[in-house]
């Protein structure tokens, strides 16, 4: 069969839709926006603020990429578009594949920590004991307070000369000379995840906590029965019951860890000797230290695409979740 053939045989795009289906789709499509415009209305002002302040950026950042940039050495041709070299700049530069193994150390480390003692302090605090109330409410406390503030303490805690931490690692005779954490390449990055650590995991605790509490006792008490230990028990009913909610959880804590930047900034700056410049530190001195912002938007692009990643996990999980 030749081609002209085969392209009469096959319908036309009017010929598959007619003139009457299409009317019909759009007067269809027609009534429903009227029938819910009130909807549509309350919707609007919202839909209007996250366009101008998460889309518009999002896209300028995207045209960005493709620009030439560099403020400092501006040019006369303003800002053309050079296609993918300021991606091939990203990727050619020894210090953004620095910040993206440190990130992917700084996302795994903390990630894991918080996760490991979340579920354990959230079954800590499912086991009855006088004060349980009051030791819930004081679990809570790291994670609402500001990052700012709780960077400044540890700062403090930190100090090489009167910090606690120095101090009582030296009562201890864990050290013999006090170490300048938050100074230290050795150390900084540590100290930093540290910071994380202790103020995300009071989340992941509250969560499984909640999922803990969703657990009928029906399969505890049938486990005990068939000779099952506390630890068998654990593994064997809490881990399994558990599963949705922590597949949330981790992705939730992942996405978060990604574009975490103020404790590393505050606590450290990215340094010393850009040891604990994660990638969010990278795309800030590219853009406002450098001023590179086609530099820095192609990171920023790296970023937004990997963090896109991780939330349609997370929202796949959401839906997996709710289907069971």
């Amino acid at each position: 069969m030749s081609n002209n053939e085969a392209q009469l045989e096959q319908p036309s795009l009017k010929q598959a839709w007619p003139a009457s289906r299409r009317k019909s789709f759009w007067r269809s499509e027609f009534h429903r926006l009227k029938r819910n415009r009130a909807a549509y209305l309350f919707i609007a002002p919202l839909a209007l603020v996250v366009g101008l302040i998460l889309l518009y950026p999002i896209v300028k950042a995207a045209l960005m990429s493709f620009q030439y940039w560099k403020v400092a050495k501006p040019i006369e041709e303003g800002h053309p578009y050079i296609g993918f070299d300021n991606y091939a700049a990203v990727f050619q530069s020894g210090y953004f594949l620095q910040s993206l193994g440190i990130t992917f150390v700084y996302i795994l480390v903390t990630v894991v920590l918080r996760f490991i003692l979340g579920i354990g302090t959230a079954v800590l605090l499912n086991t009855p004991f006088k004060g349980r109330g009051l030791v819930r409410a004081l679990v809570i406390i790291p994670w609402a307070v500001p990052e700012v503030v709780t960077c400044l303490v540890f700062i403090l805690m930190f100090d090489y000369q009167y910090g606690v931490i120095n101090d009582l690692l030296l009562r201890m005779s864990i050290l013999s000379n006090p170490v300048a954490f938050l100074g230290d390449p050795d150390t900084a990055l540590w100290a930093a995840m540290f910071v994380n650590v202790w103020k995300g995991f009071p989340f992941a605790a509250i969560m499984l906590l909640a999922g803990l509490q969703s657990i009928s006792k029906d399969l505890y008490e049938a486990a005990s029965i068939d000779g099952a230990s506390p630890w068998r028990q654990f593994l064997s009913v809490t881990m399994p019951q558990l599963k949705p909610v922590s597949v949330i959880v981790f992705l939730l804590l992942v996405i978060w860890t990604i574009k975490d930047f103020g404790i590393v900034y505050v606590l450290t700056g990215g340094g010393p000797s850009r040891v604990t410049e994660i990638l969010t530190i990278f795309i800030y001195r590219a853009g406002f230290k450098s001023f590179d912002f086609g530099l820095a938007s192609a990171a920023g692009m790296f970023l937004l695409i990997l963090s896109v990643a991780f939330t349609v996990l997370y929202m796949k999980a959401t839906k997996a979740g709710e289907s069971v």
